[in-house]
């Protein structure tokens, strides 16, 4: 049976002698003990997305409202 090392959360082989834990098990383990900190980062990348496409947005708009008003329509 394997002991678990405090910390440590969804790891069932032990690790090599001499080898460190694959990079995914250590991004499991993160996003499994932290799941407050993802929530907030996937808001926070979703408020960028957001913003991203309503910035776009207005300047498209504003580029069109400018070209109709050139052309006299």
């Amino acid at each position: 049976m394997l002991t678990r090392q405090p910390g440590t959360v969804g790891r069932s082989q032990a690790v090599g002698p001499g080898g460190d834990p694959a990079q995914v098990d250590v991004v499991v383990d993160f996003v499994a003990s932290n799941p407050a900190l993802m929530i907030l980062l996937v808001f926070l990348l979703g408020f960028v997305f957001f913003a991203y496409l309503f910035i776009r947005r207005t300047m498209t708009g504003l580029r069109d409202g400018y070209d109709e008003g050139y052309r006299g329509k």
